[in-house]
């Protein structure tokens, strides 16, 4: 694209405006702002889009990041930019902390996110990137060893757990934006910070693409249909393991009982060993992204695809953000970490009475459950300090078991074993494995209680 006129730099807005409104139909539009002429051109698709449906909502967004002396300059100029196209602007200022193998970039690009997405309130976010920013994703993901996922690129929409992200300019690069914004006679700020070569992105931008460029004429246009096949073979890849998926799960009426926290789906490992290596990969990442914020890395799912080919008395754990990946026998599960435990000892508590061990609050409350509920005294002992050896007699067995084997009959996990404590009377008789069951005997006349286990929020 040569020099643009103002009627087809409008020409251009009003068709990538009528796009965004067909392909999203949205109610309410946030435009992340730096000031640039990439999101510049963003925000004024955004306004002509509200001048077609007047009902929509458009929120501009600058980020003020702290770590640059020309952030005020910046500011000044979105300001001056929103107070003259007509739309609201919100600045907030984000807390950036870096360091402890994370880089300024990583954690800037964190909070930008969590800023903007945090303003939906149901609507979409509109970001600048292009088809420059495309083809530089590209090599970097390259550099990481990123596979179909990270190479295929960005998409126009994208729609996952954080909300809806629209990317209206993908099919224009930078040199046409700027065209395009100066045609409509508005101007930009340059970003000084997009010079330094200490960050990856402006050394690949700055060093190697200009170079590739040089030798490669058709080096951008190679790329982004390179991305285009990685993003429909990962699509396709995607539809075969969501099929696989279902054919590993687990029934939810066959799972284990996870007290801490949420209640997920779980996988058979024997199921998902049986598999061939790239449709259990693929499978362990559609089941593991349901529960990231970003695409899990590929390190994770390979640790996680050996946990479940491990010996199923081998136990493990797969961290997973801030969540973490278990296995239990043949049960492969997403869960909450778990709290640390309460101290191994005898406890003392009475009916009514509430008890605090740490993360978890324990008490007798009055029950008519003929599984769980067993006859209580005064006072009675909470004891964390049996081992697996000790057989118990549950109320529905005709014969006593070993606690251990009681576990498993339960479906108690054994990372959340140390927080069922044995309920005894003052007379050292186990009463009940507490929260699980009431053993033989411990039902007589009386008013019947179970022990209630919370864990504080």
């Amino acid at each position: 694209m040569g020099t643009v006129t103002e009627d087809q730099a409008k020409e251009l807005v009003d068709a990538l405006a009528r796009q965004l409104l067909a392909q999203a139909r949205p109610s309410r539009l946030v435009c992340g702002i730096s000031g640039g002429a990439d999101s510049t051109l963003a925000l004024l698709v955004c306004l002509r889009a509200r001048e077609l449906k007047r009902d929509l909502e458009v929120l501009a967004v600058h980020c003020i990041h702290g770590l640059d002396a020309d952030d005020p300059i910046w500011l000044d100029h979105c300001k001056k930019l929103c107070s003259r196209v007509g739309v609201e602007l919100e600045t907030p200022r984000l807390h950036i902390v870096y360091g402890n193998g994370r880089s300024p970039e990583e954690v800037s690009r964190a909070e930008r996110y969590s800023a903007l997405l945090s303003r939906l309130h149901g609507g979409m976010l509109v970001l600048g990137h292009q088809a420059d920013d495309m083809v530089e994703s590209f090599l970097l993901a390259l550099k990481r060893g990123s596979g179909p996922n990270g190479l295929s690129g960005m998409s126009y929409i994208t729609r996952d757990n954080r909300g809806t992200i629209i990317r209206p300019l993908l099919n224009l690069h930078k040199k046409e934006i700027e065209s395009i914004i100066k045609a409509l006679g508005f101007t930009f700020v340059y970003d000084i910070s997009n010079s330094y070569l200490k960050f990856e992105r402006n050394f690949i931008r700055l060093k190697v693409l200009p170079l590739l460029r040089t030798r490669f004429a058709g080096i951008d246009k190679a790329v982004l249909r390179s991305q285009k096949l990685c993003r429909y073979e990962h699509t396709l890849a995607l539809e075969r393991a969501s099929e696989i998926l279902e054919k590993v799960r687990i029934p939810s009426q066959k799972r284990f009982r996870v007290l801490c926290g949420t209640q997920r789906e779980e996988l058979s490992c024997a199921k998902v060993a049986a598999l061939d290596t790239a449709s259990a990969y693929m499978t362990l990442w559609v089941y593991l992204e349901k529960y990231t914020t970003l695409p899990p890395e590929c390190s994770v799912v390979e640790e996680v695809l050996r946990l479940c080919g491990a010996a199923s008395d081998q136990n493990g754990v797969v961290k997973l953000e801030d969540l973490e990946v278990r296995r239990q026998s043949d049960h492969l599960m997403v869960v909450d970490p778990l709290p640390e435990p309460p101290y191994p000892g005898v406890y003392s508590i009475a009916p009514g009475q509430s008890l605090e061990l740490g993360a978890f609050v324990y008490r007798l409350v009055p029950s008519f459950d003929k599984r769980r509920a067993f006859a209580a005294e005064r006072e009675l002992r909470l004891d964390f300090t049996a081992t697996g050896s000790v057989k118990l007699h549950p109320v529905w067995r005709d014969h006593s078991r070993e606690l251990k084997k009681l576990y498993q009959e339960c479906s108690i996990v054994y990372w959340e074993r140390a927080i069922y404590p044995l309920v005894r009377g003052s007379d050292q008789r186990i009463l009940a494995l507490g929260g699980c069951f009431a053993c033989r005997g411990s039902q007589e006349d009386q008013d019947l209680y179970e022990l209630s286990i919370i864990i504080k929020k």
